[in-house]
Parts: structure tokens; C-alpha cells; sequence
């Protein structure tokens, strides 16, 4: 499966873009074991964080001392989990960057997302901002196992949104948007399964 994986994200690969003034930076990393297996973790519960509880891949915002956002996407991973990256972690692509929602009063937030061949037995070592951490795999994704939709709120219009229930957590917004544009790339969609 990781091969796959590489073979699909070399055929489109995505140059890091300047950003406009103002805005923030973020980056996360998907990081595929040789059986297809990613790592999705939740974040703790904090106050103030509009992310806080959710399932996500390792991440967050750019910092002025990374080289690039492949760099902040590799610190990040050390940091919240204990995966060393530039040591043990081999790069095999990048996902099309997306947007965070607009909150009025913030600036807008573009994550870029990288993926990264890992060993299939890592040590995970999460700390304060991560309150778990699981494996799911590929073809699982691929299959549509868990596929649904939530209730949203947007502009005060309801709405329903994409998500996955795996193993009782829940994927869906930016995390599963990346997960989708994977699995595109992968071919699931041509054949009518995961996104």
C-alpha cells in the first residue's frame, strides 16, 4: 500500500506557494506505515482551541524558525507525538493545501499537509496536547467503512458535513478533506469508494 501511496503522490506534485500578507501558516504530516496503516490523533481538550477534542494528523502552526512547512510538519510530529521525522521518516509527497473556515476577527489559516513513509512499529510518545492516538487502516478508508454526514451550522444555515466513524472516533473537516484528497489520488473515487 505505501507504495502505492508514493506512486500516486508523485504524479502530482505540489510546489509550496507564498501566502498572502497576513496570513497563518500550519502544517501537518500523514504518516503511512509499509501495511497502509495512518496515524490520526486527538487533540486534548482546551479551552479557546477551535480544534480542541477533534481527531486530526500531527500538526500545527509554522513557526519563523522552520525551514519550511515540511519542517514545521516534521517538528510538530516530534513535539506532539515523538516521531522523529528527518531521522526515520521518508517523504513521499505533498496534498493540495487547504483553508481553515473564516472566523470573523482572525486571520485566515492555509495547512499544508505531507505525507511520510514511517516504520510499521513506531514508539508513540504523545504529549500534552495529544489525548490519543490510533492506526487506521488505508483500505478501511478506501472501502468507505464508517462513511456519514454530521449536522453543521455554517452562517446560520444548516448543513451536512462528510465524516468517517472509525473505532468510535470521528474524522471530518480539514483532517478528512486531506484524508479525501488521498484517497483520490489513490483512485478511490474512481471506483465509487471513500470520498
Amino acid at each position: 500500500m505505501r507504495e502505492r501511496v508514493e506512486r500516486a503522490l508523485a504524479q502530482a506534485q505540489a510546489d509550496e506557494e507564498p501566502a498572502p500578507e497576513g496570513t497563518l501558516l500550519a502544517s501537518v504530516a500523514a504518516l503511512i506505515t509499509p501495511s497502509g496503516r495512518m496515524l490520526f490523533i486527538r487533540r486534548a481538550e482546551r479551552e479557546g482551541d477551535p480544534w480542541s477534542g477533534h481527531v486530526a494528523l500531527p500538526g500545527g502552526r509554522h513557526s519563523p524558525g522552520d525551514r519550511d512547512l515540511r519542517h514545521t510538519a516534521a517538528r510538530e510530529t516530534w513535539e506532539e507525538v515523538g516521531v522523529p521525522l528527518d531521522a526515520i521518516g521518508r517523504p513521499l509527497g505533498r496534498l493540495a493545501d487547504l483553508w481553515s473556515p473564516v472566523r470573523l476577527g482572525r486571520p485566515r489559516l492555509r495547512v499544508s499537509a505531507y505525507v511520510f513513509a514511517v516504520p510499521e512499529e513506531l514508539v508513540l510518545e504523545p504529549n500534552h496536547e495529544v489525548a490519543g492516538t490510533m492506526w487506521v487502516s488505508l483500505d478501511r478508508l478506501i472501502a468507505g467503512e464508517g462513511r456519514g454526514s454530521r449536522p453543521w451550522q455554517h452562517q446560520g444555515q444548516p448543513i451536512e458535513l462528510p465524516t468517517v466513524h472509525l473505532d468510535g472516533h470521528e474524522i471530518w473537516g480539514i483532517t478528512l478533506r486531506f484524508v479525501d484528497d488521498l484517497l483520490e489520488r489513490l483512485g478511490a473515487a474512481d471506483q465509487g469508494l471513500g470520498a
